[in-house]
């Protein structure tokens, strides 16, 4: 028998299963599309299966594997029928219109419905002549159960909405009316609604799914396309990788984020939001030093040591060069972000049952566990940008000075990046000179602030598409500008 405290764990289970899950079918979509390009091009496949060995892809695979793992271990814990009839509803019609032509004098003739009552989010009926029509009610007995009927007048609708509040007209599985016809002509009774997945948060196995696919994608596009940039991307992020720094900040990134789940936040409730806010501030922080480690690494101790003479001896230009670093950044922050960024959602999910635990609430149910999973991802596509942004800085600054500098200048950035609103603002009103410096921090350092939406995480706002494509525009142009300071101090830059 298992202990009720382990109950409570296993509460938690569907939501992680349903990453565990989605990235289980990105697995197999990848494995389908190489089966299928080994009998296509055979010689294409093998430059795919080598590519596993070039840090990006390796990594990723085993992620893919780890987390398809979990999926079939909690297979058994997961309510498969809720999760399946809810993907069934996501692929199908949001809408259902039926006519039923009643015949005169009957009396409680019955209208089977095929759909879900959970599922009903409106619900019309009108009919062409006077009708009474009754709701079923599977429960008899009770009278505070039983919904009125509903009296119908020739082309006079009648609607209810779920999220007006009402009762529902419906309970039980399978929904039934039953029409009574007074009069002596037959009625025509037209029936519309609009039906949504029962459970809405089982789209994170296919947007799981979505997400991982077109990374890898994009990385097999990269590979194929700009090779000689490709393979400076390759040997850096092989590099990265290879580094005590990497492996130092994953575990120290997970160990932390687990500790996450069971350390008092004193919040009267809302730990929850703490360990959110906490965990994406730690994985960021992280990200950003193994972004600038390797930055120092791979650009400023190659030139001090003439390797990146040898390389550039090669047929490689030196604006090759440094968007293959760069990519090469971009790919390592990548990777930190899905490892850690998976971490994080598991242990936000359970820190959902932990503190309900501990503030003697209620015991959750997993859709809860799922929602507090679901504000994460926002967050994480946010920081991620920041990293990009950063990493362009980075590598513009190591194009000139060392690991120390190169740490002290991202650093100091990175936090004069978030005060920018605040020196701006403070400088209002003030000397002339104040004013001017308060501009020109405005002007030169970007405004990480824009990357910044713990408040929104914490206190579960949704963050709209368009603030996430606007704030990744930004990171764009800013990290353009990066590259382009970087490739003008490169080109200059005597390696002899």
């Amino acid at each position: 028998m298992v202990p009720l405290f382990a109950n409570r764990w296993l509460i938690a289970v569907p939501s992680i299963w349903l990453v565990g899950a989605g990235a289980a079918v990105a697995l197999a979509v990848v494995l389908a599309a190489w089966g299928l390009l080994r009998v296509v091009q055979p010689r294409a496949a093998a430059e795919a299966r080598a590519s596993l060995r070039d840090g990006f892809a390796g990594p990723l695979g085993w992620l893919l594997v780890a987390l398809a793992l979990v999926a079939v271990a909690c297979a058994p814990l997961v309510p498969l029928g809720q999760v399946g009839r809810s993907l069934a509803r996501m692929a199908s019609a949001d809408a259902f219109d039926r006519s039923v032509t009643i015949a005169p004098d009957a009396t409680l003739e019955p209208i089977e419905l095929d759909l879900r009552p959970q599922e009903l989010t409106l619900l019309s009926l009108e009919s062409s002549g006077p009708l009474t029509v009754r709701t079923q009610q599977p429960i008899e007995g009770f009278a505070m159960a039983k919904v009125p009927d509903v009296d119908l007048a020739a082309a006079v609708p009648w609607t209810w909405k779920r999220s007006e509040g009402a009762t529902s007209p419906f309970l039980g599985q399978r929904p039934t009316l039953e029409a009574t016809n007074p009069g002596a002509e037959p009625v025509t009774l037209r029936i519309r609604g609009a039906l949504e997945p029962e459970h809405p948060q089982s789209a994170i196995l296919p947007w799981t799914a979505i997400v991982l696919v077109a990374i890898a994608g994009l990385y097999a596009a990269f590979r194929l396309g700009p090779r000689r940039v490709a393979a400076v991307a390759s040997a850096t992020t092989k590099e990265a990788i290879g580094q005590p720094v990497f492996t130092v900040a994953l575990v120290v990134g997970a160990v932390l984020l687990v500790l996450f789940i069971v350390i008092p936040y004193n919040t009267f409730g809302e730990d929850v939001k703490m360990l959110k806010d906490s965990g994406l501030t730690l994985i960021k922080v992280l990200a950003l030093l193994v972004v600038v480690w390797t930055a120092s690494i791979a650009v400023a101790d190659e030139i001090e040591g003439r390797t990146a003479l040898t390389v550039l001896s090669k047929p490689l230009t030196r604006p090759q060069f440094v968007l293959g670093k760069f990519a090469g950044l971009v790919l390592v922050a990548l990777l930190v972000f899905l490892i850690l960024g998976s971490v994080l959602m598991a242990t936000t999910s359970l820190k959902v049952v932990y503190d309900a635990r501990e503030s003697s609430k209620l015991d959750p149910v997993w859709r809860d566990c799922a929602d507090e999973m679901i504000t994460v991802v926002p967050g994480l596509a946010l920081s991620l940008l920041e990293t990009i942004l950063l990493a362009a800085v980075s590598l513009a600054v190591s194009t000139r000075l060392g690991m120390i500098p190169n740490l002290i200048v991202c650093f100091t950035v990175y936090a004069l990046g978030h005060l920018v609103p605040l020196i701006v603002q403070s400088s209002v009103g003030k000397f002339a000179i104040v004013r001017f410096v308060g501009q020109l921090f405005a002007t030169l350092l970007p405004v990480l602030e824009h990357f910044t939406i713990e408040a929104a995480v914490v206190g579960g706002v949704p963050v709209p598409w368009t603030y996430l494509g606007w704030a990744a525009l930004y990171a764009g142009l800013y990290s353009a500008v990066a590259l382009l300071v970087a490739l003008v101090l490169f080109q200059n830059r005597d390696l002899a």
